[in-house]
């Protein structure tokens, strides 16, 4: 687990002179590898790496070079199973120095070209320097655990894990792009697909690869993995029971996999049953107890300890409680913001990040719940609404505005109709409405991003790509798509900003596979018939009250006697922390002359419905505070490139 940076020119421009500038994006990412550093050049490419040891310590500095084929590798991650890749390579005449999974990514590259990508279990982001062929060959895992950004043009290419990594080669003269940003307070993701609220820079997609020809700097992108996405009739038919010991096996075999480590590790509980699940099979398969962390405040509805107790006591292993309060809030929230380079998206990730330095103090790496809910079906609310639209009308005039599910509709949305599913999924699934945005927005800015229809766009051409689905199925599509990404974002910003390493085993990819294959029933469906009768007329949000549905099926049956009935029957959390307590509280005064003094706010809000935002005590200040912060943090790096 490392940062890394890169960066390519067919100028003709001095590489020996770009060093300083890698050497500044290292001494940025210094939490992310505070076990050492490296840098490497070639004849128009420099390569740097900061390295957070887990595999191999005493072998594995980076970048790596391969001697026979002149090949440097750059790479920040895992390979699980590379001491099986490693067997087949050596089967074919590879011989290696290490035990460390960084040389047999090289080699497998060397030995099947892109196709290595199909081999490997873990999670990663690296680039590649091919000599023989004078290409840069660089790629995401499946799932987007690890980060990956760049910037490319006719005569540059540099990429970085983090955002300030990019610009400390495009230099002073970038831009913000207010569509991504309007994004931004829609969905309250900093990322927009490929891009990154920065004119010109990239986020490379989870389950991509590029080829940079390094003579014309052309590129090549490409996708080499996505879920399987199928129509109901096209869906695995096997029998439920059947369905869930086959889930069973590959949950178990993901943190079985996930426990490959030469320095400690330890697990985040939540006191929730993803965690709970995870905590469970890791005691089951490690060879010695994992610490447990559990993150908890002061207010009685954002404490989970009494849950994770339960757990812990179960395994027979002590919990450590860490304490999250308002005193540190800001500081943290600016660290967090100025590591990553992008605005936050929820304020828990103060929490994980407070949760992980705690855990530091005792281990290197973390086992994690996140992505259980997009791949299972945790969330009622996005997920379940699809069954408002399935119910709803698709113009005002053939709405019916007088009947009881009608009137539950315009009491939860405003209006009974939806006419797509983007209009249903901008409209429902949201921080900032359409109107609350085009209020915020000054007029100038609200006219340049033509009234978010660059948004609209986006989402009309990902629902083409599932438009065979059922309308569950396509917003499990939608969230794994792009919420899971944006869990990944966070939970890697927060750990690796304590310099730890967090393994995610529900992103497993067989995994993935395997429950996107399955019919939706099995990952949420009514808890009886009496439940679907009661239904009927209700909203989601209705029916999430009335607790009707029973979510994430083949998680919680596959695990029902392994973990407390409490935990297993209990609703979600998501390290909840006391935002309403601690925002309009004692870090008010701070958080409004950090918006109003901005030349965010200057440029591109308007002053007098941020005012209104502060009267109202609206949550939405959440998203606009990170914006101004960010911009803060951003404009630091308008210099000018050496």
């Amino acid at each position: 687990m490392c940062g890394i940076i890169g960066y390519v020119s067919n100028s003709g421009k001095a590489i020996e002179n770009c060093r300083k500038n890698v050497e500044r994006v290292l001494e940025i990412m210094r939490f992310r590898g505070p076990d050492g550093n490296g840098i490497e050049t070639g004849k128009n490419w420099i390569f740097g790496h900061t390295r957070l040891a887990v595999i191999d310590p005493k072998s594995g500095q980076q970048p790596w070079h391969d001697e026979k084929s002149g090949a440097v590798l750059t790479f920040n991650g895992e390979i699980y199973n590379f001491r099986e890749i490693r067997e087949l390579l050596r089967g074919r005449g590879h011989t290696f120095k290490s035990d460390c999974d960084t040389e047999v990514l090289l080699a497998s590259y060397l030995e099947w070209g892109e196709k290595c990508l199909d081999k490997f279990n873990g999670f990663f982001s690296f680039a590649i320097a091919d000599i023989r062929k004078n290409i840069l060959f660089a790629a995401r895992d499946r799932l987007g655990v690890k980060p990956f950004f760049y910037y490319s043009s006719s005569s540059e290419f540099c990429f970085s894990s983090v955002i300030p990594g990019v610009l400390e080669f495009m230099g002073k003269d970038f831009e913000y792009d207010m569509p991504a940003v309007s994004h931004y307070l829609t969905t309250g993701k900093p990322v927009f697909g490929d891009r990154a609220m920065i004119k010109g820079i990239k986020n490379l997609r989870p389950g991509h690869f590029i080829k940079l020809d390094m003579s014309d700097m052309s590129l090549d992108l490409k996708k080499y993995w996505g879920r399987p996405i199928l129509a109901p009739g096209m869906k695995d038919k096997r029998p439920f029971d059947e369905a869930v010991l086959e889930v069973r096996a590959l949950v178990e075999d993901s943190v079985r996999l996930r426990l490959v480590s030469d320095v400690p590790l330890g697990a985040f509980l939540s006191g929730g049953l993803d965690s709970a699940v995870i905590t469970t099979l890791a005691d089951k398969h490690s060879s010695y107890p994992l610490p447990l962390f559990c993150a908890g405040t002061d207010d009685e509805k954002s404490n989970e300890y009494k849950y994770a107790e339960l757990i812990a006591e179960q395994l027979k292993t002590p919990l450590n409680r860490v304490s999250i309060g308002a005193d540190n809030f800001a500081k943290d929230w600016a660290f967090l913001v100025s590591m990553k380079g992008m605005p936050l998206s929820t304020p828990n990730e103060i929490s994980i990040y407070n949760l992980s330095a705690a855990l530091r103090k005792q281990c290197t790496v973390t086992l994690t719940g996140e992505g259980a809910d997009e791949v299972f079906g945790g969330y009622i609310q996005p997920h379940f609404s699809a069954y408002d639209f399935d119910r709803c009308a698709r113009s005002a005039a053939a709405a019916d505005t007088k009947s009881e599910f009608a009137m539950s509709m315009i009491m939860l949305y405003g209006r009974s109709f939806f006419i797509n599913d983007t209009d249903h999924h901008t409209s429902t699934d949201c921080w900032f409405s359409y109107s609350a945005r085009k209020s915020v927005f000054n007029d100038l800015t609200w006219k340049s991003i033509d009234e978010d229809n660059e948004l609209f766009a986006f989402y009309e051409d990902f629902f083409d790509t599932v438009k065979d689905c059922s309308s569950f199925d396509k917003r499990m599509h939608l969230h794994a798509e792009f919420n899971l990404e944006n869990l990944l974002s966070r939970i890697d910003n927060c750990s690796m900003s304590a310099s730890v390493e967090a393994r995610v085993p529900f992103t497993d990819y067989r995994l993935v596979e395997k429950v996107f294959s399955m019919p939706d029933s099995f990952k949420m469906n009514w808890r009886n018939k009496k439940a679907e009768e009661e239904g009927a007329s209700l909203t989601a949000t209705e029916i999430d009250r009335h607790n009707l549905l029973e979510t994430k099926r083949l998680l919680r049956n596959a695990f029902r006697n392994d973990i407390p009935e409490a935990i297993v029957m209990r609703k979600k959390m998501s390290f909840p922390v006391p935002f309403d307590k601690w925002f309009y509280g004692p870090l008010l005064p701070q958080i409004k002359e950090l918006c109003m003094s901005s030349g965010f706010t200057d440029k591109y809000f308007s002053k007098a419905e941020m005012e209104n935002i502060f009267a109202r005590k609206d949550r939405n200040l959440w998203l606009v505070a990170n914006l101004c912060r960010w911009h803060e943090e951003i404009e630091k790096y308008r210099h000018s490139s050496e």
